[in-house]
């Protein structure tokens, strides 16, 4: 009756506001800062593109680091990202390992 409570996996990325912010900041900046702003804007155009949902980038850098393919041990992934997840249901963990597989194997 009184199941076990889900922890939701929320990631905010605020890369839009901070492209934005580093626009501007090129647009109002000195000789010396413009080369800079303009390598911190390239920087992060390129995580843009990079993209990807958060908590799927966030779920493939724990399987990085633990060294776990999900295509191949679905189950070690799932286990890997409850562990570093303390409350990470298991649907939501399973979830979040299929996504984390990479797009040709998903």
């Amino acid at each position: 009756m009184f199941g076990k409570k889900e922890v939701h996996l929320i990631a905010l990325s605020d890369l839009d506001d901070a492209r934005d912010a580093v626009r501007q900041a090129q647009a109002d900046a000195s000789a010396e800062e413009a080369p800079g702003l303009l390598r911190a804007a390239r920087i992060l155009d390129e995580l843009a593109e990079r993209g990807g949902e958060p908590r799927v980038r966030w779920a493939r850098g724990i399987l990085e680091r633990d060294g776990v393919d999900p295509v191949t041990h679905e189950v070690a992934a799932v286990r890997a990202l409850r562990q570093e997840l303390p409350g990470l249901s298991l649907v939501a963990a399973v979830e979040l390992a299929r996504e984390a597989k990479p797009a040709q194997q998903a």
